[in-house]
């Protein structure tokens, strides 16, 4: 059976099925408060431990994890990290990244140190002494996995990362600007709580250095807004590719969530383009030239640059040998795809056309900790963030200068992302051409009958939008980092809220799935695209279960209920002066089943101001059943059909119009106004 489950997807691009009851919102009781400020008070700071709350400095400083070692549900796990640190683990101040093995083990081994602490209180005091002396990328990336994985941490809210860690959402410029912020900066007019705030205006990284060749500046706003990268940051910690699944109590089907959230990003991403009028993603060879380039002018914490891929360049020599694997593993994938088989670890061949098989197939390409066979298939996916990044090799293992692709906050920003996925992308089209395409009763249901379908005008906008960054920065005091706000001014894509207006006729009283996905109408020439041809470019805006009676049911979804879908966080000074106020008991706090989401303002294409056509395919069918329950830490508890991601678009289709009773096909326009027409009534 199979769950569509996260997007995550969408949580990304949406996926699954939902009824009414996800999402729940509850009250915190006071066990919850004080852990949600301990929480927020470890990761306040993380540069400068001995400069704010130095009581807890002194509490973390006198702490000894040897001497508490029975605290712990693991022994092993404690006793390794001790053994690494030990013997010398990545200096503070240095970068970390997980796609570098060394690195990737010791953020593991303190992570592990974090989960199998047997309590909430070891944990604290565990966390509070590795901010002191445990590399602050490293504890932060240990810290935010072990919050989401720990089972008294559950729904425990963190800071948004783009907070944590700016240098890996604003550029340079901008960062410039905030270090020179209290000399050289203007403090708002409008105080922000009581604080004394900087505002800094910003740009996306294009304005500065644009190309008449280079497209992809035209939607730096989409790949560099810090709501969609911070939604990639929580998939890709949703189930890291470096812990197992099944101690850790991961679904079964994680490869196959893996291929199908990449695949729906890349379908959104895909619409945004051609809001631009740029085409389809061109494909690329490993011994040519790869055409597209990428100037992040961003640097990191420690002043290094983030480093740059030129337009139209071979890749370079000290890059051959991951070339040369990859290739390898590429022609090991695709002889498993058409041959239905995969090797396995004891040489044992597995059919892959089962309904398991997918699920093996993601999690050979992503590499991650469940892959049968790791020693065989590699990772396609780490040895292309390795080639396409361009970085230079370490000298040392902690000499390191990661790529935009090498860091889950960054990877979007990149146009090398796109491609990379594509390629992994036509993996999971190859297998979906090796099965059979469903037959008309698989997918028409007669007993249910779409009467109608109608969309609310289309309008997307771009608005201003401030993140406080102050957190991620250094400061002079504990009197600073309690009086200064320090924020980012940046103009973000937005929707004016929309429904869909359905009326379904049923022969009788059942639950139904409600699907509905957005697509191309016409390619970039303007040329109409055949819609079962084209099925892949659509991806799945919302999903939901509902009850319906016998006859016609009117049916109105908002777009702000799309179960995936999320509004921006409130920021986090915010956050937590509400958590003190419920607290000592003059307000209540109130907090979501689930810590993040795919941003709302995101779910539609710019369009044009013209208008921009699209079509979009709405599809309703029987739950057979009951409905299957799925729970992410991240993203929610929601409820779920038994039919396969992307259904019932998933599948080739030949000889077959999508023209069924239960399903319909419509053009809509999105119309893209600016601020001065959003004064006008529509």
């Amino acid at each position: 059976m199979k769950l569509l489950t996260t997007l995550t997807v969408v949580a990304a691009v949406s996926f699954g099925l939902t009824t009414a009851d996800y999402n729940t919102v509850k009250v915190a009781d006071k066990d919850f408060l004080l852990k949600q400020k301990k929480i927020f008070n470890l990761l306040y700071y993380i540069p400068q431990p001995s400069l704010v709350n130095p009581s807890l400095y002194e509490e973390g400083r006198s702490y000894n994890i040897e001497a508490n070692i029975d605290s712990y549900t693991n022994t092993a796990a404690v006793k390794n990290f001790l053994y690494l640190y030990e013997y010398g683990m990545l200096p503070r101040g240095q970068l970390n990244s997980l796609y570098y093995p060394k690195l990737r083990k010791e953020t593991e081994a303190l992570f592990r140190l974090f989960y199998y602490a047997k309590d909430f209180d070891t944990f604290y005091k565990t966390a509070l002494w590795a901010r002191i002396y445990v590399n602050e990328m490293q504890f932060a990336d240990a810290l935010y996995t072990a919050v989401m994985r720990r089972e008294d941490t559950k729904y425990i809210q963190l800071p948004p990362p783009y907070e944590m860690y700016p240098y890996a959402y604003f550029n340079s410029e901008v960062l410039e600007k905030a270090h020179h912020a209290k000399i050289f900066g203007k403090l708002d007019s409008k105080k922000f709580g009581g604080y004394d705030t900087y505002i800094i205006p910003a740009n996306y990284s294009g304005w500065y250095m644009s190309r008449e060749y280079d497209l992809e500046h035209k939607i730096n706003y989409f790949t560099e807004d810090i709501g969609l990268n911070a939604y990639y940051f929580y998939l890709r910690h949703d189930f890291p590719f470096w812990l197992k699944g099944e101690e850790f109590g991961f679904p079964k089907n994680r490869g196959e969530e893996y291929l199908y959230s990449h695949k729906q990003l890349l379908a959104r991403y895909y619409l945004e383009r051609l809001s631009n009028d740029i085409g389809k993603i061109e494909d690329f060879d490993w011994h040519n030239e790869f055409y597209v380039g990428y100037y992040p002018t961003m640097i990191y914490h420690n002043g290094l640059p983030m480093p740059q891929r030129p337009y139209w360049s071979k890749f370079p020599y000290y890059k051959y040998k991951y070339m040369k694997d990859i290739q390898d593993l590429e022609a090991r994938v695709s002889g498993a795809i058409d041959s239905g088989f995969i090797l396995d670890a004891t040489g044992k061949l597995i059919n892959i056309y089962t309904p398991e098989g997918l699920n093996i197939l993601g999690n050979i390409i992503e590499g991650n900790m469940d892959s049968c066979n790791p020693e065989f298939y590699g990772s396609i996916d780490i040895f292309a963030r390795k080639i396409f990044g361009y970085n230079l090799e370490p000298s040392t293992p902690y000499q390191i200068i990661p790529s935009a692709l090498e860091f889950y906050s960054t990877s979007m920003r990149d146009p090398a992302f796109y491609r990379l996925y594509k390629r992994i992308a036509i993996y999971y089209y190859r297998y979906k051409m090796h099965q059979k395409a469903y037959n008309k009763n698989e997918i028409i249901y007669p007993e249910l009958k779409i009467e109608s379908f109608v969309v609310d005008k289309l309008i997307t906008y771009f608005d201003q939008f401030d993140t406080s960054i102050n957190n991620g920065l250094m400061i002079d005091d504990a009197k600073e980092a309690e009086s200064t706000l320090i924020k980012v001014r940046q103009y973000r894509l937005n929707h004016k809220p929309f429904s869909f207006h359905l009326a379904i006729n049923a022969d009788k009283p059942m639950k139904a799935a409600i699907r509905i996905y957005i697509g191309p109408k016409y390619d970039v020439h303007h040329k109409p695209l055949d819609f079962a041809d084209n099925s892949k470019y659509f991806y799945e805006v919302d999903n939901w279960i509902v009850d319906l009676n016998a006859g016609v049911n009117k049916i109105v979804r908002n777009s702000q209920d799309c179960f995936f879908a999320i509004p921006d966080p409130e920021p986090s000074e915010v956050l937590y002066k509400k958590v003190l106020k419920a607290l000592d008991g003059s307000d209540s706090f109130s907090y979501a089943e689930r810590l993040y989401g795919f941003p709302e303002r995101l779910l539609l294409p710019k369009g044009k101001k013209e208008g921009m056509p699209f079509q979009i395919f709405a599809y309703v069918n029987p739950v057979e059943g009951e409905p299957i329950p799925y729970t992410s830490r991240i993203f929610g508890g929601y409820k779920f059909d038994n039919k396969p991601y992307g259904f019932p678009l998933d599948r080739p289709a030949y000889n077959f119009r999508y023209d069924g009773p239960n399903m319909i096909l419509k053009d809509i326009m999105i119309y893209h106004k600016d601020e001065t027409e959003l004064n006008v009534t529509y």
